[in-house]
């Protein structure tokens, strides 16, 4: 499946499985044990300020990793987390109990996995190609599913006398991911181009406005680091294509995020208790907390058996058939989700939407390496994180609203968000086509950089890229940072 791909690549695959697979096993557990400790409510609050300090190191890890290098943002920060780890497993050791030490050495840890996230999102990215992407992130996808699973049974049998062990499990799997990083990892960041927050670099590759910092000395300049920091992410943010991308995975997410959320709590308080199968001497009574964990397990178990075989399952569809499909796949399984108490019929409805996620996820993973700028992907991966963290709260807000609001309202809000998700994708995928127009134009006399009008009135797309990536202007930090800068595309709208 990944025979010719970098080597970085199927590391950092490895390295992601590992850190997914112990964010499952402790995060959870360490709510549970706040809760012991503290009660409900203060561990609710220190959750909150685990997620506000996650929020802001990803940003923070964004910028350095596109200033300072991917492998160096990595490295340092992995040994950071070994270190918080260690700690953490001794302040819960049988020669140790405290709950403070256990609560800095958390946030901690958490802070640095924050960090390492869009260096690694990024990397995967710099030695990929729009043709080896789809399997890539297939192969991720599925990587990411068996964490989930792997993860949840461990915390769940072995968190009751064993807490310690996990924890030193933990420290030392954050060790080897570090040993791996610093042995084998080889650094990926663009060598031409300007740095995230540097200023603007036009198709012609001249760079325009005063730097801020460069890859060797950010921070050194009068402006400090913070200022290119904001003024990096104010461009990113400015960048109307990758908005609209964002705001349509937000959505696709804010669906997905349901079943954890109003579906779970519909069916734990809607759903009558029934026969869910009978054959012989087998039979199966559930209720609807039952109904709930079969169904997360169906899903699972469906992406786990058939995600890595995504690619060759749809391979005869183009990238809007994949995405847009599979959005209103995943869309109508949600929905019905929402309404139904027959288990037959939840059941199908579960093996759709899974279905319908396996069709789209690569697809989007793959058309995101496409829309953000080479020369501060891990800035723009940053600000793609945050769709998670928004679409946690939007579930949240939806358990709320469903107390007011009939099944069926919610049936019909979620359809809206899929109808939104799907028109933005399209449009994004859109105006991917038209820039790959612009490159194929041909070149005026004397060598001229020819440009083309983007059909969706966003930005000027420009001529041919050099070295697999798209010579556009950066989004800096000068003032004319914010200016319409040109983007490349990759070639056609398939992969």
């Amino acid at each position: 499946m990944l025979k010719g791909i970098h080597p970085n690549i199927k590391l950092r695959i490895g390295i992601g499985f590992v850190q997914r697979l112990l964010d499952m096993m402790l995060i959870p557990l360490m709510v549970i044990h706040f809760s012991g400790l503290y009660g409900a409510a203060t561990a609710g609050l220190m959750t909150v300020v685990a997620a506000g300090v996650a929020i802001a190191c990803t940003f923070l890890g964004g910028y350095l990793s596109d200033v300072r290098g991917r492998r160096r943002t990595m490295l340092v920060s992995e040994v950071g987390c070994f270190v918080a780890a260690v700690c953490l497993a001794l302040a819960n050791s049988p020669w140790w109990q405290s709950g403070i030490a256990t609560y800095v050495f958390y946030l901690v840890n958490t802070a640095l996995i924050s960090v390492v996230r869009p260096a690694s999102d990024a990397m995967i990215i710099d030695v990929s190609t729009p043709e080896t992407r789809p399997r890539i992130y297939a192969v991720n996808y599925w990587a990411t599913n068996v964490a989930f699973v792997v993860g949840s049974l461990l915390a769940g049998f072995l968190y009751g006398g064993h807490f310690f062990l996990i924890l030193a499990a933990a420290a030392v799997l954050s060790g080897g991911v570090a040993v791996v990083t610093w042995r084998w990892i080889s650094e990926t960041r663009p060598a031409t181009g300007t740095t995230a927050g540097t200023g603007a670099e036009t198709a012609t590759g001249t760079t325009t406005g005063a730097t801020a910092g460069t890859a060797g000395g950010a921070g050194t300049g009068r402006a400090g680091w913070l200022l290119p920091l904001l003024r990096g992410y104010a461009a990113v943010l400015r960048d109307r294509v990758f908005a609209r991308f964002f705001l349509s995975i937000l959505l696709f997410t804010c669906i997905q995020v349901q079943l954890a959320n109003y579906i779970g709590v519909r069916l734990s308080q809607e759903f009558p208790p029934q026969r869910l199968f009978d054959v012989g001497p087998w039979a199966l009574d559930v209720d609807g907390v039952n109904m709930f964990g079969i169904l997360r397990a169906i899903s699972t178990f469906v992406v786990v058996c058939l995600a890595l075989s995504a690619t060759t399952i749809f391979r005869r569809l183009t990238d809007g058939q994949r995405i847009g499909g599979g959005t209103i796949v995943v869309t109508a399984g949600y929905m019905v989700l929402a309404v139904s108490n027959d288990p037959g019929v939840l059941i199908t409805a579960t093996v759709v939407f899974a279905l319908g996620e396996i069709m789209t996820s690569p697809t989007r993973q793959a058309l995101l390496a496409d829309v953000v700028h080479p020369d501060a992907r891990s800035m723009y991966m940053a600000v793609y994180q945050l769709q998670f963290r928004l679409a946690a709260v939007a579930g949240s807000l939806c358990v709320t609203l469903g107390t007011f609001v009939p099944p069926a309202a919610m049936s019909a809000l979620y359809g809206v968000f899929g109808a939104a998700s799907c028109l933005l994708i399209l449009s994004v995928l859109r105006a991917r086509a038209a820039g790959a127009r612009a490159e194929a134009a041909p070149r005026a006399e004397g060598d001229q950089v020819e440009t083309a009008p983007d059909t969706t009135g966003d930005r000027t797309e420009a001529a041919p890229r050099t070295g697999g990536g798209r010579t556009a202007a950066a989004p800096g930090a000068t003032g004319d940072a914010g200016g319409p800068h040109t983007r490349h595309a990759t070639s056609g709208s398939r992969r």
